[in-house]
């Protein structure tokens, strides 16, 4: 059997960046189109005597998201769905089971729909968009069209509406298996009447919850946060607590990692795992009860940091896949963002 080309990819290029932000500014850098929208896994290290644990513990605790089955794009935009979930609550939305690279994948977030499409699709459906960037000249070229349902003009009555919903109609291939979450901007609307919804008009609906693991370390030495620390290597050692790695003060036979120095001993650390679809709004609350709760440096502790680390989806466009934080009692929260992508990095 000879072997597909399309298994020949280039392979994926790094781009490493760290920075500091302020404290204050810290939560307005979450759900942006640098940072990205969605996550699917939340990491988060949290060193030394914690006695508001429990909250975070249990902050995913009533988060619920839903799988959709055979739902097709068009009737995102359908005018019932509109007024009744996309102008009175905010959807996050995207395709599963789809790579950007090869396949056509739909994103919804922040009131927009990303459509990346190959040339054939994109070429029939007559919507405007440009050619997504790559680092390889052997790959297939993939088209991205926005769509901005925030617009004044994306209204039924409207002819760019009418066209938009047409093209989209007339795709049969643009229907996918979902993962969605939607909030509603009044509190006394039921989240579930989402679901309740797409259940009446025959879609498959299933309820899915986050997952959640805790471990807790005892006796360990950490790293410091200080001026002379590389923070990738706290990166990593972060990583390899995450993990269950050990990592000694001193290298040994069984492993090579070692804790970064300057370091100390910590008597506890608690690691918190969370993996499902996290919209960003939920990621920022959960970083505000982070800095909310993290303690107060006294004459008898360390200057104890937390770390909390969102793991996003593998974009059509260019963002980190990984985005880490590191929250102290300073005014500054230090910043990690590792991008792995086939697509152009400039």
């Amino acid at each position: 059997m000879i072997s597909p080309e399309v298994v020949n990819f280039d392979p994926p290029r790094f781009l490493n960046q760290e920075y500091t932000v302020k404290r204050d500014q810290i939560l307005n850098k979450v759900p942006s189109e640098e940072f990205g929208n969605h996550f699917h896994g939340i990491t988060a290290v949290l060193p030394g005597e914690i006695p508001e644990i429990a909250e975070i513990q249990d902050f995913f605790l009533d988060s619920i998201f839903y799988r959709v089955e055979k739902f097709p794009v068009h009737k995102l935009l359908e005018p019932d769905f509109l007024s009744a979930f996309l102008k009175k609550g905010s959807l996050d939305a995207r395709t599963l089971g789809t790579w950007s690279d090869v396949d056509q994948s739909i994103i919804f977030e922040s009131g927009k729909l990303h459509l990346s499409v190959g040339k054939d699709v994109y070429q029939e459906l007559g919507l405007s968009g440009h050619t997504e960037i790559t680092s390889s000249r052997k790959q297939t070229a993939t088209y991205r069209v926005t769509i901005d349902v925030r617009d004044e003009k994306f209204i039924p009555d409207c002819k760019y509406y009418k066209r938009v919903f047409w093209c989209l109609k007339n795709q049969v291939c643009l229907q996918f298996d979902w993962i969605m979450s939607w909030q509603p901007h009044d509190v006394d609307i039921c989240p579930s009447s989402f679901a309740a919804y797409l259940d009446l008009l025959g879609f498959g609906v299933a309820q899915c919850k986050p997952m959640f693991e805790e471990r807790i370390l005892t006796q360990t030495h950490i790293p410091m946060l200080h001026p002379e620390t590389d923070l990738l290597d706290v990166i990593e050692w972060v990583g390899a607590a995450a993990l269950n790695i050990t990592c000694p003060k001193e290298e040994d036979y069984a492993s090579s990692m070692i804790c970064p120095e300057p370091s100390y001993k910590s008597e506890k650390v608690h690691i918190l795992k969370w993996r499902g679809f996290f919209p960003s709004s939920q990621a920022k609350q959960l970083l505000g009860v982070i800095l909310r709760l993290h303690p107060e440096v006294t004459e008898t502790t360390q200057p104890a940091w937390f770390n909390l680390t969102f793991h996003g989806f593998d974009e059509f466009r260019t963002a980190p896949n990984i985005w880490s934080v590191f929250t102290t009692t300073s005014d500054a929260c230090h910043v990690f963002t590792s991008q792995t992508s086939r697509r152009k990095i400039k």
